[in-house]
């Protein structure tokens, strides 16, 4: 009897520690283009459009091009967003792999009817940085437009979040502002990834038309932190050096509708920021007196040194007076707010500061209020009061679509 009862006991504590480690299994992170993998045998036979980049990798480094083609499936074109296939700015109309590939960027944004008449489904994976005007946003929307006028399916192998996943700011996007760095209808921080972004885009802007199939993450949460994943940190464009860029670029990026320079060409691009004619001390000083939670602004000298691309960036090999975001806690930085704070304080401490003569930084904000402003010499409280009321709303419409707690 007593065997008996010893026996009973393993057996409890057996069957409770294997619930747990399937329960733990079950809550292992892992990415939507490893859930694509395991549902290989559902797409075999099917003709796969593959849009992705550099950034469509799985946790070991191989290329999701490559495992797929490795899982028997059938690739049988390429789409491409800005920056090519492989990141380097090369729109090669094939792949190393031979494959035709297809640039969505410069001139083509959008898949034709005729790109799509010989596909079954199209597999979306690209890592993006959680920006309205990073163009990914607009080829993501184009994608879906397209598939849903070709009854095209669209699987969005989901990834997670480089920024906070529960900020969102800025203003709305005003439609008579739409281009390619502002086209999908949300605040320029719009926290959502891109699945969530893929849901959003499909109901509120063309009424559930396309079929889409969202290949969650499994073992993630909004608060899950990017570097506790320990994914290999893919560039997803060529300034975009680490994670850390991206935080500041959900403002720094307003720069580039200036003549300040937005650190492209330094080892810290949109984390530095100044030009040859800046005060650092004047400018961070006036920064710092704002107190924004999580961030200091320290005074730096830096030389755009390195050309990125095909154009050499701004004050090209002239050393620079500027500041360095020193961002210590990502869930208490609010960068699009300070991004505001920076135009401001160059506006009115630079007389040299001019806003390009295209207004380029009211595409980039979305919204002409900004600019006109920061010129009429209103304060940063005064102009975030302008675009609180529509970024209540999308918050309001947003909540329907998040696929993590």
């Amino acid at each position: 009897m007593f065997k008996i009862y010893i026996v009973s006991i393993f057996l409890l504590i057996n069957i409770n520690w294997q619930g747990e480690a399937n329960k733990a299994l079950d809550n292992k992170f892992k990415l939507g283009n490893q859930i694509l993998l395991e549902k290989s045998n559902e797409l075999t036979g099917k003709k796969i459009a593959l849009l992705t980049n550099q950034t469509g990798i799985l946790p070991d480094g191989s290329h999701i091009l490559d495992a797929m083609i490795a899982n028997g499936l059938n690739v049988v074109k390429i789409f491409t967003p800005e920056h090519g296939i492989r990141g380097d700015e090369n729109y090669s109309e094939t792949d190393k792999t031979g494959i035709p590939v297809i640039s969505l960027y410069n001139g083509k944004v959008k898949p034709s009817n005729s790109d799509l008449e010989d596909v079954d489904m199209i597999v979306y994976d690209i890592q993006d940085v959680g920006a309205r005007f990073y163009t990914y946003t607009s080829t993501l929307y184009y994608t879906i437009q397209a598939a849903a006028e070709n009854k095209v399916p669209v699987w969005i192998c989901d990834r997670p979040m480089v920024t906070n996943a529960e900020y969102t700011d800025g203003f709305l996007l005003d439609p008579q502002l739409e281009s390619f760095v502002g086209k999908i209808p949300t605040p320029p921080a719009y926290g959502m990834t891109c699945g969530e972004l893929a849901l959003f885009l499909n109901s509120e802007v063309f009424g559930n038309t396309a079929k889409l199939e969202i290949l969650k993450m499994t073992g993630y949460t909004r608060n899950t932190d990017y570097a506790s994943l320990g994914l290999t940190w893919v560039k997803p464009s060529p300034s975009m050096f680490y994670p850390s860029t991206a935080v500041c670029y959900l403002g720094t990026c307003l720069l580039e509708g200036t003549n300040v320079s937005e650190g492209r060409g330094t080892d810290k691009p949109f984390e530095y920021f100044g030009a040859p004619w800046v005060n650092s001390q004047i400018i961070s000083a006036e920064l710092n007196a704002y107190n924004f939670d999580g961030v200091t602004f320290v005074p730096v000298k830096f030389t755009p040194s390195e050309k990125i691309s095909a154009y050499p960036p701004k004050f090209f090999n002239q050393e620079c007076n500027g500041i360095f975001i020193n961002v210590k806690d990502i869930s208490k930085f609010n960068p699009f707010k300070c991004g505001a704070a920076i135009i401001s304080a160059l506006y009115n401490n630079c007389p040299q500061f001019k806003f390009n003569k295209d207004n380029f930084i009211d595409k980039l904000a979305g919204s002409v209020i900004l600019r006109k402003m920061i010129i009429a010499g209103n304060t940063i409280d005064e102009i975030e009061q302008t675009w609180l009321e529509g970024l209540n709303l999308f918050r309001e419409k947003r909540a329907k679509y998040l696929l993590y707690k």
